[in-house]
């Protein structure tokens, strides 16, 4: 019986999640109270509380160590921020960056808690490939944002940004506040519609889903998601040439940690500034975060423990941008090692815990594109800052995942599970059971010296048929 209770249940997480996806998709934004508010800001404010009670009262499994990381990295943030600039002057900031790194998460956590409410979630990604994918493939080649164009006749939004072509291309942004967000935000469609939407279908079903998700990546022509998607590609090769191995993953651990010795050795340069003047389509932005990262590690190591907040990194006069093209060197250089030790700490925990599960079937396949997106998400943030919907957005990958630590075996849904246990049921059949297969048909039981039929009819079907 399904209870009114169950009912609100499984309206309330396709509700959420959808609202949230699209959401953050949504160009324009208001200002309420000075308070800056965007599409998605809104729905994280309404269903913050309602996802906490859920975590709290336990409807979204038990509390786990990952969620006390999350929330210690939303204490820390907004105490490194208070010590650095005051309560009073920052208050506004402080209260919507806790909002953005917990409201996110627990949505997640909280109504995405099995196989069939995972796929409900990669599905509105597919949607809003195919919705935004013929916008941003006009914007590649035309330079012109019709959306940021129609949107900005009856609101504010954000800043279009010019750029010098690349590779004969401009580059898309679509609706998000920069092209390399927009890159980096669909990223993990890859291998999530590999490995969720393309399970037990054809191979040629799987290469079209993905190179979706290829293809609205390469519109931004940002090298951050250009990385991020090879990644996820070399994962899967790897999992599918070295499937024979029962230690693979711990295999390429050890390959990752001899290449990184080596290069460390016997290289004037580090592993950070190879990756960032060859996994790059312009040299100069290469050169100008590992000048960045030089200056500001000089930052970090004067204030190690609460970092400078929002304050302006030391540099050179000639250094007139501000920005930090580097997520994990912005976290730190904000918030001190604590603040990226809890948000290592999660990743870390992450990986750790869903990959020692026993997992089986679909859920296996999803526990393993959740990984890959993970996977390569963390790596290309040490190329890109992550602001806005992008951050926010991986705040939601980190709970969109914790399900997996609570599921078991393979969870196919209701309508698969019944097509593959009961494609049709055979009441009759002329063969024995042992070659059918199928349960043959119980003769009724009949008391001594009666005869259920009346005795014409048993006169009859004693008769052989004649033809």
């Amino acid at each position: 019986m399904i209870t009114a209770d169950r009912i609100d249940e499984r309206v309330a997480r396709p509700v959420a999640v959808a609202l949230l996806m699209v959401s953050f998709t949504m160009p324009f934004f208001f200002s309420l109270g000075g308070l800056k508010l965007t599409g998605y800001r809104v729905v994280l404010i309404i269903f913050l509380l309602p996802a906490m009670i859920r975590w709290l009262n336990g409807s979204a499994g038990k509390i786990r160590g990952v969620d006390w990381l999350i929330v210690g990295f939303a204490f820390w943030s907004a105490l490194t921020l208070t010590v650095n600039h005051g309560l009073v002057s920052k208050w506004q900031f402080i209260g919507m960056l806790t909002i953005e790194i917990l409201a996110p998460y627990f949505i997640a956590r909280a109504y995405i808690r099995d196989l069939e409410s995972f796929r409900y979630f990669v599905r509105w990604f597919l949607i809003l490939i195919v919705i935004l994918l013929p916008f941003s493939l006009y914007e590649m080649a035309t330079e012109q944002s019709p959306l940021l164009d129609f949107f900005g006749g009856f609101a504010n939004v954000y800043q279009k940004w010019i750029y010098e072509p690349r590779l004969g291309l401009f580059r898309a942004q679509a609706t998000m506040p920069h092209p390399i967000l927009f890159g980096v935000f669909m990223t993990p469609s890859f291998a999530l519609f590999w490995y969720v939407l393309g399970w037990n279908k054809t191979l040629f079903r799987k290469v079209s889903l993905s190179s979706l998700a290829g293809i609205v990546v390469f519109t931004s022509l940002s090298s951050g998601a250009f990385l991020n998607v090879i990644i996820q590609m070399a994962l899967m090769a790897w999992n599918k040439m070295f499937s024979f191995l029962k230690n693979k993953w711990k295999v390429l651990l050890i390959c990752f940690a001899i290449f990184y010795i080596v290069v460390e050795a016997g290289s004037n340069r580090n592993v950070f500034q190879i990756i960032a003047t060859h996994m790059t389509l312009t040299p100069g932005t290469a050169w100008w975060r590992i000048l960045t990262f030089e200056f500001a590690r000089d930052d970090i190591m004067r204030n190690p423990v609460f970092g400078i907040g929002m304050h302006d990194w030391t540099r050179p006069h000639w250094m007139t941008l501000s920005s930090v093209d580097n997520f994990w060197l912005l976290m730190t250089l904000r918030h001190g090692f604590p603040g990226l030790f809890l948000l290592l700490g999660t990743v870390l925990t992450m990986f750790i815990q869903i990959g020692r599960r026993s997992l089986t079937g679909a859920v296996a396949d999803a526990r393993l594109g959740y990984l890959f997106a993970l996977c390569a998400f963390c790596v290309s943030a040490v190329t890109v800052h992550l602001w806005d919907a992008t951050f926010c957005f991986f705040m939601f990958l980190f709970g969109a995942g914790v399900w997996l630590l609570d599921a078991e075996g393979d969870q196919g849904t209701n309508s698969e599970t019944q097509q593959k246990q009961t494609k049709r049921t055979i009441r009759y059949t002329r063969f024995p059971p042992e070659m059918s297969g199928v349960e043959a048909p119980t003769a009724p039981r009949v008391s001594a010296g009666h005869n259920p039929l009346p005795p014409h009819h048993a006169q009859r079907t004693a008769q052989p048929a004649h033809r």
